[in-house]
């Protein structure tokens, strides 16, 4: 009967420990908001976003901190088949992200430590992206310091130009989800594992992938 009572025992303990080990692991991202803006980022930059951002952490690491476009766009929104942004235009800078100590982009591209505008794009339609995601939309990444007029919407052909400044053979990119909530900043768990970060851009709320990676 001991030896018995002691089984259960160490059963019942190790089921204990994973039960709490669940929480930690969800836990594990979260977000912090009311970060100020990046010192040396120009005016022309900050005129466009909100003052303050939100820092998105892995533990007790700071992964990323983005600031969300506040000023309206004075373009059209983009539209057609395969898009869900129906409020974007494509081109149009929709926010600005500081990674402290690099990352990796949805394409597992390195993104060297820094602070870079996002703009809204979408990815071609041709045999090479099928499948890459559920929808075309998704951000590319620019240095800031390279970024001309973040005012301006930049058509396709510029727009890849401009990301080819993050020194990647592809375009480096964040894909940009629908939203899970209106009520943001929001961090949510997708069933993919992808970990998603909604933000009011513009009015509009957009869901961003903080972490995780393409399949393909």
């Amino acid at each position: 009967m001991m030896v018995g009572r002691t089984i259960r025992a160490r059963v019942f303990a190790v089921c204990a420990a994973f039960l709490l080990a669940l929480p930690l692991a969800a836990a594990d991202f979260s977000i912090a908001p009311g970060v100020a803006l990046p010192d040396g980022v120009a005016d022309n930059v900050k005129s466009l976003l909100r003052a303050e951002g939100v820092t998105v952490k892995s533990g007790a690491k700071v992964a990323v901190e983005i600031w969300a476009r506040e000023k309206p766009f004075e373009a059209p929104p983009t539209n057609g088949f395969g898009i869900r942004m129906e409020t974007l235009p494509e081109g149009g800078m929709i926010a600005l992200v500081r990674f402290p100590e690099g990352a990796s982009d949805f394409r597992e591209q390195a993104i060297p430590p820094g602070i870079y505008t996002l703009r809204f794009g979408l990815h071609p339609e041709d045999g090479n992206h099928m499948g890459v995601a559920s929808s075309r939309d998704f951000a590319l990444l620019t240095p800031v310091d390279k970024d001309p007029d973040p005012a301006k919407v930049f058509p396709f052909k510029e727009l890849i130009e401009l990301t080819k400044q993050v020194g990647n053979p592809h375009p480096t990119i964040v894909r940009l989800e629908m939203a899970e909530s209106s009520e943001t900043p929001h961090l949510w768990e997708q069933d993919s594992e992808h970990w998603v970060l909604d933000l009011d851009i513009a009015g509009e709320p957009v869901g961003f992938v903080v972490h995780g990676h393409s399949e393909e």
